[in-house]
């Protein structure tokens, strides 16, 4: 409805000279409404890159993204889409992917899990990549950005997406929380990445008691992902069935 909303504006004889900065904010809202999935993940990815640039990413020396590297060791695409990982050098206990592959993790998490626990919510987020979850909050974030475009192009400012956007677009994505079905879903196939790395099932649900135990820090996973008693209960009976057991 707000880009409809926009592109209507845009079109109408109400606007007047605006030397068409309004009109391509208008477009680019309606963009956001039919833009593919590879456009998205093409946007994903300066959103990506935006956020790399406003955060300290370990370099590949040292510890935590050697560390990172041996535990996605061999866990490089889900689905035709190349993975990437890096280390955030914060102490917030936090992950999060993006639909193009990008998969940050935080040395805070890092440091209150073991390998398997830490594989078990990197499986996690990749499942919102698999599921395209992550691809329906992207195009949200991308939508709301356009509606801002098109107010600052109102204003007599150029409609163009700057860094500021996806700085900002990134910011909405993190701050966007998934469905209880979608989170559901994505432990459940965590414990299955679990599996095809070799790795115990039941790291899962250890991982899940941990982010219960820390949830008292706030942000981070326990806002976007909170834990609670049925995602454990679900974890540990997924790792009962799973096809490593």
């Amino acid at each position: 409805m707000i880009a409809a909303s926009i592109l209507t504006l845009s079109l109408s004889g109400c606007v007047a000279d605006d030397g068409g900065q309004l009109l391509g904010a208008g477009l680019t809202a309606f963009q956001g409404m039919t833009i593919s999935k590879a456009e998205l993940q093409a946007q994903a990815s300066l959103a990506a890159q935006k956020m790399d640039a406003d955060n300290k990413v370990a370099p590949a020396n040292n510890a935590y993204s050697q560390r990172l590297a041996k535990v996605t060791q061999g866990l490089t695409q889900i689905d035709g889409t190349p993975l990437n990982f890096k280390v955030y050098l914060d102490k917030e206990i936090n992950a999060f992917a993006m639909p193009d592959g990008t998969v940050r993790v935080y040395s805070g998490l890092m440091d209150v899990m073991k390998d398997d626990e830490l594989m078990s919510v990197i499986g996690h987020e990749v499942a919102h990549i698999k599921y395209e979850h992550t691809l329906g909050q992207f195009k949200n974030a991308y939508l709301t950005a356009a509606a801002r475009q098109a107010a600052s192009a109102a204003g007599g400012t150029i409609g163009a997406l700057a860094s500021s956007d996806y700085a900002e677009l990134g910011s909405q994505f993190l701050g966007a929380q998934f469905s209880q079905k979608d989170e559901l879903q994505a432990d459940v196939y965590g414990v299955e990445v679990l599996c095809q790395q070799g790795m115990d099932p039941y790291a899962a649900m250890r991982a899940q008691q941990i982010l219960m135990q820390k949830s008292g820090n706030g942000g981070g996973l326990f806002s976007s992902h909170p834990a609670t008693n049925k995602r454990i209960e679900l974890v540990r009976d997924a790792a009962a069935n799973s096809s490593c057991r």
